[in-house]
């Protein structure tokens, strides 16, 4: 999963998303498009969500249309979450991993099947 929050040093560049261009301060284009494999580590509302940011308009509808085409998988954001819990705590049953990240037991067990699968396909 994909944290847009972690290791991003304090005085950055902004870069396109795009073409990698670094961008003038006040000058970035920015967006948000949906991606099941963004988590926050700030606020969980904003799980599920990419933030884009590139140095001009067509770059930024591109970015879209890229993230447009990729399949949005509940079980894939669902693993961030569990992923983001366990970062957090060390240990955790499947009652507190519920009131932790919000899914309910079916969203778990979903999740978790959908990584087994995902494990599958890599061996």
């Amino acid at each position: 999963m994909d944290s847009q929050m972690r290791d991003e040093p304090v005085n950055a560049p902004d870069r396109c998303g795009w073409c990698g261009k670094v961008i003038p301060p006040g000058t970035g284009v920015h967006g948000i498009a949906s991606d099941s494999s963004v988590t926050h580590d700030g606020d969980a509302q904003h799980d599920g969500h990419r933030f884009l940011t590139s140095c001009g308009y067509a770059h930024l509808v591109a970015l879209r249309e890229h993230y447009r085409r990729r399949p949005f998988l509940d079980e894939e954001l669902w693993a961030g979450k569990i992923a983001r819990a366990f970062e957090r705590h060390d240990v955790l049953t499947v009652e507190d991993l519920e009131g932790v990240t919000g899914l309910s037991r079916e969203q778990i067990q979903r999740c978790v099947a959908w990584l087994e699968t995902q494990l599958y396909r890599l061996r």
